[in-house]
């Protein structure tokens, strides 16, 4: 990572400092972006038509990934920018600029061919763009990112976001134990629109339960994401770069999709319940891949929006030789 130097430094496009009463104000409410709370002093000007959304819910000391969306103000993502991140510590009456890094634009997700019971073919495409910053260092407390944006077209400007790193988290972390769980296969259902809202749903995701390749010592991937009662549009594209993964390295990890609510409850009275499974693995947000090795413990983890270029190493890094 880029340590500050005094041509970084000098750039007069900067992006000025937020006050802390604004800056905690709008944490306390939720605000998924501070845009429009810069000065307008600088160059580039901050973009009030555009927002900064997190792809993740929770932020952890130590290394991190950094995924993140731009909104414009139609509810539209901006795709095809070039964009530099700078990170600054917020420490009581001080901004404190640590690095900077370039983020790099991403695709989640992948098309399927859906096959009808006429013959005809009817494409599906679950993708969505996404920007990150990988391998970045964070600390516990207070965060502000400022992005420098660069569109495809038009004019370049300026947008921020601020976050919270905290060390609290329920999901399972790196090097735990994966909790054994015997969720319902296609063996145990009549149809697989039972076990999931994907569609069409991939086959080799609901072959194996967890407990039986745990028993087995076989490394597996499993995704708890619901394509069809997701709030955050993420849940589609990474279920679908898990399926299109698993057409990759079925032969030597066992791929698992889980959905994280229960769908009987979800159908029939139109409420979001987490499932059994979900409760299990300490869930509290979704969607969450996992990547477990043969001694069956969690080597990856990854929360909100992931694509392959993320994902495929972490898979490729636990496969083995061919299962039986």
């Amino acid at each position: 990572m880029d340590s500050p130097d005094s041509s970084s430094q000098s750039r007069a496009h900067r992006v000025g400092p937020i006050s802390r009463r604004r800056l905690l104000g709008a944490l306390a409410v939720g605000a998924p972006t501070l845009a429009g709370l810069l000065p307008a002093c600088g160059e580039p000007p901050t973009n009030p038509r555009i927002s900064v959304f997190l792809a993740v819910n929770e932020m952890l000391p130590g290394p991190h990934r950094f995924p993140f969306v731009l909104v414009d103000g139609d509810g539209g993502l901006v795709t095809g920018a070039n964009i530099n991140v700078r990170f600054v510590r917020l420490i009581g009456e001080r901004d404190e600029f640590r690095f900077e890094a370039p983020a790099r634009e991403h695709v989640a997700g992948a098309s399927y061919d859906h096959v009808h019971a006429d013959g005809t073919v009817h494409v599906h495409e679950h993708s969505r763009s996404y920007y990150l910053v990988s391998d970045v260092q964070f600390e516990e407390g207070l965060w502000r990112a400022d992005l420098e944006v660069e569109p495809a077209f038009g004019s370049a400007y300026a947008a921020s976001t601020a976050f919270q790193v905290g060390r609290r988290t329920s999901a399972p972390r790196v090097g735990d134990a994966a909790p054994a769980f015997a969720n319902l296969t296609s063996r145990d259902v009549p149809d697989l629109e039972t076990l999931t809202t994907a569609d069409p749903p991939l086959p080799a995701l609901y072959e194996h339960s967890i407990v039986e390749v745990l028993s087995r010592a076989e490394p597996f991937i499993v995704a708890f994401s619901t394509p069809g009662y997701c709030t955050s549009a993420m849940c589609g594209p990474v279920t679908a770069t898990v399926g299109s993964l698993s057409q990759d390295f079925g032969d030597r990890v066992r791929f698992i999709h889980l959905e994280p609510f229960n769908l009987t409850v979800a159908r029939t009275e139109g409420r979001l319940v987490w499932a059994d499974a979900a409760l299990e693995w300490n869930l509290e947000t979704e969607p969450w891949v996992f990547v477990v090795d043969s001694s069956g413990h969690v080597v990856a983890r990854f929360e909100g929006l992931v694509g392959a270029v993320e994902l495929e190493p972490a898979v490729a890094a636990v496969a083995g030789p061919p299962l039986s």
